[in-house]
């Protein structure tokens, strides 16, 4: 939990000259994918991102209006669900994002740099591994 918390907190600091969370990086990202990938509509709600994040709701619906604040993203009605909105990126988000994916990979590496390259094969491998488990005993 501390390396997570330090991680974070090097993010955070990094992120600042954009003007983001990591938690607002988080789910401008996984927008990001789900665009790219041409994901259904359903799956590009506040709810199911907020599933995916493991956010509250209540989180997520305030990160979304920090973010249509920020011009960085827009919601649009679904077309078969009333209650819900479908969120997308905005152009300006989409231009800032692989300066911000840079930005991310850097703070990584630095976190990593006192390993080897098989350390860090060998690090990501095992974090793999415990993720799959843990995945596996929520199911």
């Amino acid at each position: 939990m501390k390396v997570a918390k330090d991680l974070k907190y090097e993010l955070s600091k990094e992120l600042l000259q954009y003007d983001l969370t990591p938690a607002q990086w988080a789910l401008i990202k996984n927008i990001d994918i789900k665009e790219k990938m041409d994901r259904p509509l359903h799956e590009r709600t506040s709810k199911l991102i907020a599933e995916e994040l493991d956010f509250d709701k209540p989180t997520v619906s305030g990160i979304v209006a920090r973010l249509e604040d920020k011009i960085m993203i827009k919601k649009t009605p679904h077309p078969e669900d009333k209650r819900s909105f479908i969120l997308s990126l905005t152009e300006e988000a989409k231009k800032r994002i692989p300066a911000i994916e840079v930005l991310s990979e850097q703070v990584t590496q630095k976190s990593l740099s006192n390993l080897s390259h098989e350390q860090r094969e060998l690090f990501r491998h095992f974090l793999s591994i415990v993720d799959s488990t843990l995945y596996n005993l929520k199911q």
